[in-house]
């Protein structure tokens, strides 16, 4: 049982540290994009999304998918519990 509570809370960390980060590079984007006078574009196609861009002479738009970062969260958060830790054992 405690096993099975570690690994859950190692889960949660990992998944809520990866989404905290996709929401911080969420956040810094734009102003970025702003700066290089990124023109507009799109990552993924209209039904499976990530991230659209849109920057015109009247205005400028930033849209992300959460559901899709969330979904990118929790995979991260699944890959390191499936993956062992590296563990170097120094004697």
């Amino acid at each position: 049982m405690r096993r099975k509570a570690s690994h859950l809370r190692r889960w949660l960390r990992l998944s809520l540290a990866t989404f905290l980060l996709l929401i911080v590079i969420h956040l810094a984007l734009p102003a970025l994009f702003l700066i290089l006078q990124v023109p507009s574009f799109a990552i993924g196609n209209e039904a499976v999304w990530i991230l659209r861009w849109e920057n015109t002479s009247d205005s400028t738009d930033i849209q992300f998918n959460l559901l899709l970062l969330l979904t990118i969260a929790v995979g991260v958060g699944l890959l390191g519990i499936l993956l062992p830790p590296n563990r170097q054992h120094t004697d």
